[in-house]
């Protein structure tokens, strides 16, 4: 296997876009997991069209001579037998060692790790200034947070397929701007539609077209303007991103974000592009405390799951009101990519409060 594609979790096959050789060749497609070959049968997706791109079908249990399994257009997806007992057997990546550390040392280092993890995010946007416009990673960051859970990398794909020189350059006509979203997205009859939406599990606000639908507004709306330049200007007069955010952001006749994604797209996008802007020109420190400030005292209204359970499994009380801040989420969300999910507690500066 050269790639296991993008583990699916809503419905259809459960990894999409998987790379493989088989017999030789390359094969690119889907993977289905089951216990028993028989559960593809028992499951519908052999009358299932969305089914129809698998090119590998794994089965814990041994299939006896089986004839294998068929899609609904006729294709025979490889088999691939793993006994249930092997893949039982299998080392899972290890975690976090559970203790309760002192609360003051533990903030602390959390803290640390978040200001390292909002660095990398300015780094980013800094020293991809001179290959894209400020208004283009904008965008970029607004695609991505538009995604939400399920879509993120399809909101992404969207984002590349437009023609943003010449939307930058001004050459696009304003009231084309949305339909070629829809268009590039599948959405409209002619499209190629190579793009795999999700939709379940997704509230109807979060559906890609409602999303690519305020996308396609906002754009049209602040066309040959500077949006990122807006910003930067708010910020540096004194006012509140927030309050700003909501006048910049509120598309009429459209599904807006809300107050949870638009603090999203600004914490993860705005004020990280806005201190690349500032460092780019040179200016002065006033602006940056400004930024800093937002990022030091930005309360999260609902914590991401994964944080919550670091909080918990750590021992903090779930009325802790640091266990909110944005920044310490940050941190926590640094210390599981860099050290738990890469098997590296021995350096983890959480785990070593233990000592």
């Amino acid at each position: 296997m050269l790639s296991p594609g993008r583990h699916n979790h809503s419905d259809g096959p459960d990894f999409l876009e998987a790379s493989i050789i088989l017999d030789g060749k390359l094969k690119k497609g889907d993977i289905e997991i089951h216990h028993r070959t028989q559960d593809w049968y028992s499951h519908g997706h052999h009358c299932d069209k969305s089914y129809n791109r698998c090119i590998l079908h794994v089965v814990f249990h041994d299939p006896k001579g089986c004839a294998g399994v068929k899609c609904s257009n006729g294709i025979i997806p490889a088999t691939c037998y793993i006994s249930l007992e092997e893949a039982l057997d299998c080392e899972m990546p290890s975690s976090c060692r559970i203790f309760k550390p002192d609360s003051e040392k533990y903030y602390k280092t959390l803290a640390k790790a978040g200001c390292e993890r909002i660095r990398k995010k300015i780094k980013y946007f800094y020293e991809n200034r001179l290959r894209f416009p400020n208004d283009v990673m904008l965008y970029w960051g607004l695609f991505k947070a538009c995604g939400y859970r399920y879509n993120e990398e399809n909101m992404l794909k969207l984002f590349v397929k437009f023609p943003w020189a010449a939307y930058c350059d001004g050459l696009i006509d304003p009231k084309d701007i949305l339909p070629m979203l829809n268009t590039l997205a599948g959405f409209k009859d002619g499209s190629d539609g190579n793009i795999r939406w999700t939709r379940s599990r997704t509230r109807p606000a979060h559906f890609p077209e409602n999303r690519v639908d305020w996308l396609g507004k906002i754009m049209t709306y602040h066309y040959r303007a500077s949006l990122s330049g807006m910003i930067y200007d708010m910020i540096k007069n004194g006012k509140n991103i927030f309050d700003q955010t909501e006048k910049l952001f509120c598309m009429p006749l459209s599904h807006s974000p809300g107050k949870s994604l638009r603090k999203e797209m600004i914490m993860n996008t705005l004020l990280p592009l806005m201190e690349a802007i500032r460092m780019d020109r040179r200016e002065d420190q006033t602006l940056k405390n400004k930024i800093m400030h937002y990022f030091e005292t930005v309360q999260v209204s609902t914590p991401y799951a994964t944080v919550k359970r670091f909080h918990d499994e750590h021992g903090i009380k779930p009325k802790d009101k640091l266990r909110n801040s944005w920044l310490i989420s940050q941190g926590v969300l640094n210390i599981r990519d860099t050290y738990c999910s890469q098997n590296d507690q021995l350096r983890c500066p959480i785990c070593l409060l233990e000592k």
